[in-house]
């Protein structure tokens, strides 16, 4: 009951909202490409509003409808936790890390879409019901570091599905849910607010995330993965990160990101039909793990002659890189022709290469700049 009424208050506000128009004051702009956030202040010109009963009527009635969408859906939405390999420290005590994220069910044979970054590293995953009921969970396949998807397989029976939405069909200012896991408690939480843009792009760990879904709804942690949803109970989005502050580190508020539904559902659709989805892989192409991307920064500080480019700190026994000749401490600054840059991430440029298709690395080693070409597998 308490819930209930939180959620019916969260409507009458976002109703009000609706009929009421907008509010001047501190306007936060995600610059075209998506960046670096900048902020302006904006000075409305003041005009005198009166909500029409009309207009009040069907704000309402929106507020309405998406909360009883929210109701469909919430079931679906799972906590996923994520226990990594138990280790001894210096002290000789065992420690092991655990990360706790959100999952949606997107079917009725127990597959749940959730973030990698959620599950990266993972010994064993469980997702835990809205029920409090807890299963173990298997990674059947995901798609980083292409994109921040991950699907799980869980034991189907009894289980609640929320359907995908069309995010094409998304428009700024469309009312939307963000649903997500409370953790270990009984039940989800939910935030309100409206599509702030479609289409954004948004850099983040070396790689830059494409055709996302902007809201003002609140998000934090432990939200990754979770659901945002239209009026219609669709999923038309994944929620997966939360910009903070400015690349100056001014603080910014009000600007959470999650991939919107068409540029997931076709990797989904492979995933769960043939258990994977096919990506170039090189056997060089994760950041952290495999390459570091140079920044005028990090180049300053290590004493590294390029500004720009992918250092190379490990190429996969076995793989299309070391077959082609890839060694640990080249820095690749391009591919086919296009150079690595701040706006052309290394797995950005790997990222649309399709079958037969040669990736040309210019490399330079001890000095010298070399043309390496490897034909990734696609896996």
């Amino acid at each position: 009951m308490e819930q209930h009424r939180s959620l019916s208050l969260l409507f009458l506000a976002l109703a009000a909202g609706l009929a009421g128009g907008l509010a001047g004051g501190l306007v936060v702009v995600v610059a075209p490409g998506g960046r670096e956030a900048t902020e302006e202040v904006v000075t409305p010109t003041a005009v005198a509003t009166a909500a029409t009963p009309e207009a009040t009527a069907v704000a309402i009635g929106s507020a309405e409808r998406l909360q009883q969408a929210i109701e469909r859906v919430l079931p679906a939405v799972v906590t996923v936790i994520a226990d990594g390999v138990p280790r001894r420290n210096e002290d000789g005590a065992i420690t092991q890390t655990r990360n706790v994220g959100s999952g949606i069910v997107i079917d009725d044979r127990g597959h749940i879409v959730t973030n990698f970054h959620v599950i990266d590293g993972a010994a064993e995953i469980n997702v835990l019901l809205t029920t409090g009921e807890q299963r173990p969970a298997v990674v059947r396949s995901h798609d980083s570091p292409y994109s921040d998807l991950a699907v799980l397989s869980v034991a189907p029976e009894g289980l609640r599905s929320a359907s995908w939405g069309d995010s094409s069909q998304l428009v700024p200012g469309e009312p939307v849910a963000a649903l997500s896991a409370a953790g270990f408690a009984i039940g989800n939480s939910v935030s309100v607010g409206v599509v702030s843009a479609t289409g954004r792009d948004w850099p983040r760990n070396a790689v830059i995330l494409e055709d996302l879904v902007q809201t003002d709804a609140a998000v934090n942690s432990g939200d990754s993965g979770g659901a945002l949803i239209n009026a219609e109970g669709e999923v038309i989005g994944l929620l997966t990160t939360v910009v903070r502050g400015t690349s100056t580190g001014s603080p910014i508020q009000g600007i959470s990101f999650a991939q919107s539904s068409n540029s997931l559902r076709p990797i989904v659709n492979d995933i769960v039909l043939f258990g994977s989805y096919v990506r170039p892989r090189l056997g060089i192409e994760r950041p952290f793990r495999h390459h570091v991307e140079l920044t005028p920064e990090l180049s300053a500080s290590q004493g590294i002659p390029l500004s720009l480019g992918a250092l190379v700190i490990e190429v996969e026994a076995r793989s299309a890189a070391e077959e082609a000749g890839v060694r640990v401490g080249d820095i690749v600054i391009a591919v086919n022709g296009v150079a690595i840059d701040l706006d052309n991430p290394f797995v950005n440029l790997l990222k649309p290469l399709g079958p037969g298709e040669m990736a040309d690395l210019t490399v330079v080693r001890g000095g010298q700049q070399r043309s390496i070409a490897v034909l990734p597998r696609l896996e």
